[in-house]
């Protein structure tokens, strides 16, 4: 595994990407009426959100296998999770 996967600064870059993501998918809902509106994407981000944080703060030196794998699944989740609900968005 590279380092910069083990890398804290990995996490760092999954937390900014997160804001991003609710940026980008709240200004398109916004703008187009697609999608999922500012509260549903923030009540589906938020959890996860501060969870990752609160894992950051805690000052590890490096991110495990183990963290890096839990972290690859619960984005799967996290995309299941809203594709499910955009989906459910779109039905007449």
């Amino acid at each position: 595994m590279n380092d910069l996967a083990l890398s804290p600064h990995f996490l760092d870059f999954i937390l900014v990407f997160t804001v991003v993501e609710f940026v980008v998918l709240g200004l398109m809902h916004q703008r187009s009426g697609r999608g999922l509106p500012w509260l549903d994407l923030g009540l589906g981000l938020v959890p996860g959100f501060l969870l990752m944080l609160a894992y950051r703060v805690s000052q590890p030196q490096s991110l495990s296998g183990l963290v890096l794998m839990c972290l690859a699944l619960a984005g799967l989740a996290h995309g299941a999770d809203f594709y499910r609900r955009y989906r459910a968005t779109r039905r007449p």
